[in-house]
């Protein structure tokens, strides 16, 4: 049985490059402002901080990425000079259309909604930067990845050639990836990244709680050494998205080892089937190898990916008394 989970993620390079074949709204390189917001929930929260990463990095701005729910009630300085920045796939989380509303009240900032095709038209935007069609599933893939490489885009504007070097990488960028290993002890799973890997950890492991419903936990590096890793036992397996271009993977490598848990490391240098001729984008290929590395579990577990569990009467009607 194929899943709409999985097939999503197949299709994901081909719509990357459909993506790089529509130009962003004009109006982008016209801004000038002296800061940035990203906003989002969920999984748009974590593409959030992804963007906040690579804006630092490549546009050297300041950039500040905020959950759409702490964005509305509390108190940030957003001046008129400001973007604000929402991802919302659906166009229809009850916060982040808040967001959109607070920033043109109270701030009368320019308002940037990353969103997929055909959602809502909000009247608080003023631009609109979309993505892919809409997800046909509860555990989102294709939209996530969609909206990084419009940001990869807009930062292109600011830093010429990123664009034409991922281009490069995507060609030889190969799915599905041969997953060697699951982890052993998968009801006592860690995941952990460093930089903007610490965001991809996250990420996967709502990927993974959604598709396999394991109680699964993320952490950056340094915030895993700092405490966390005493939870670790004989019968714990560690996930960790790491770098070549860092070395605090070491600590955690040795601690890890010292402990006798269970180490699978994903390092953009190693054999992963990552592309292999230029490393800048390979944390990308980090993220989808976390998202197959769920729907492996799922199998291995017989659940059922494309559902987040609206099949089971219990959590179907629990959902009912919540509002997103």
């Amino acid at each position: 049985m194929t899943f709409l989970y999985e097939t999503n993620i197949l299709n994901q390079p081909l719509e990357w490059r459909r993506i790089l074949d529509n130009q962003l709204p004009s109006r982008l390189s016209a801004l000038d402002f002296k800061k940035i917001y990203f906003i989002g929930i969920g999984s748009s929260f974590w593409v959030a901080k992804i963007a906040e990463f690579l804006w630092r990095e490549y546009v050297e701005m300041n950039a500040i990425a905020v959950q759409s729910y702490d964005f509305v009630n509390s108190r940030y300085i957003v001046s008129p000079d400001d973007i604000v920045v929402i991802f919302s796939h659906r166009g229809t989380k009850t916060f982040s259309i808040r967001a959109l509303e607070v920033v043109k009240e109270h701030f009368g900032a320019t308002t940037v909604l990353v969103t997929g095709m055909e959602s809502p038209i909000s009247i608080n935007t003023d631009i609109r930067i979309e993505t892919c069609p809409q997800e046909n599933c509860g555990a989102f893939t294709i939209s996530l990845t969609s909206a990084i490489v419009r940001i990869l885009q807009w930062i292109d504007m600011y830093s010429g050639g990123l664009i034409e070097r991922f281009k490069i990488w995507l060609e030889s960028f190969r799915l599905p990836f041969n997953i060697h290993k699951l982890p052993k002890f998968s009801d006592k799973l860690i995941l952990v990244g460093d930089l903007i890997r610490e965001a991809i950890a996250h990420e996967v492991a709502l990927k993974i709680s959604e598709t396999s419903y394991l109680p699964v936990r993320s952490y950056g590096i340094e915030q895993f050494l700092h405490g966390p890793r005493v939870t670790l036992d004989k019968e714990s397996s560690v996930v960790a998205f790491t770098s070549k271009s860092q070395n605090r993977q070491d600590t955690l490598i040795k601690y890890v080892n010292a402990i006798g848990a269970e180490l699978i490391e994903i390092n953009d240098e190693k054999q992963q089937s990552f592309a292999s001729l230029s490393h800048e984008f390979n944390w990308f290929a980090q993220l989808v190898w976390g998202q197959q590395l769920a729907l492996e579990l799922a199998k291995q577990l017989g659940t059922n990916p494309d559902k987040v569990r609206k099949d089971q009467c219990i959590y179907a009607n629990a959902g009912n008394e919540i509002s997103l």
